[in-house]
């Protein structure tokens, strides 16, 4: 099998995706369990590919076959700039961001 990515959609795909779990921070609360949570990851990654294939699809008129490949990417890109780089500060924007609880 011969996985060949469209350069374009997948580098902006992958700059995107370094972004993403600042867009999660901003929808999921604390207090939600790590499962939700997980799906809410998940689904930002969806949208997110969702959106930049839409666009590709506009711009050029072709469309991409590899598209789950496209989504696994974003998840593993979305998952790995969380756990390295943006761990920290997407927890405190998603704390700041929550509604308080009196």
């Amino acid at each position: 099998m011969d996985i060949t990515l469209p350069t374009i959609p997948a580098g902006v795909l992958v700059l995107l995706a370094l972004l993403a779990p600042y867009v999660q921070a901003l929808i999921q609360r604390p207090e939600w369990s790590p499962t939700v949570k997980k799906i809410v990851a998940v689904g930002v990654a969806l949208a997110l590919t969702t959106v930049v294939l839409a666009f590709y699809y506009v711009y050029t008129g072709d469309t991409i076959p590899d598209w789950p490949v496209l989504v696994l990417l974003a998840i593993v890109v979305a998952q790995a700039s969380y756990a390295m780089v943006t761990k920290t500060t997407a927890t405190a924007l998603e704390q700041r961001t929550s509604p308080q609880r009196y």
